[in-house]
């Protein structure tokens, strides 16, 4: 993702969330030996009054676009 994000000319930042749950983070778990990651948008606050910015929105759109048409899936 972050090569897709960088051969493209996309913003972008690498974060860890340690205490934070997914489905994938649950199928592992589960014991599902499996790549993934989670994308989104940057946002300020959380479950409550949520923000982001326009460019957020369109560099994850393009992100995913990206991904889904590349030749490396």
């Amino acid at each position: 993702m972050i090569g897709l994000a960088e051969e493209n000319g996309l913003n972008y930042q690498v974060d860890i969330y340690p205490h934070y749950a997914s489905d994938a983070s649950a199928a592992v778990r589960a014991g599902y030996d499996v790549k993934h990651a989670l994308i989104g948008p940057g946002v300020d606050a959380s479950h409550a009054y949520e923000r982001t910015h326009r460019d957020a929105l369109e560099n994850t759109y393009h992100l995913l676009y990206y991904y889904l048409t590349s030749k490396t899936m």
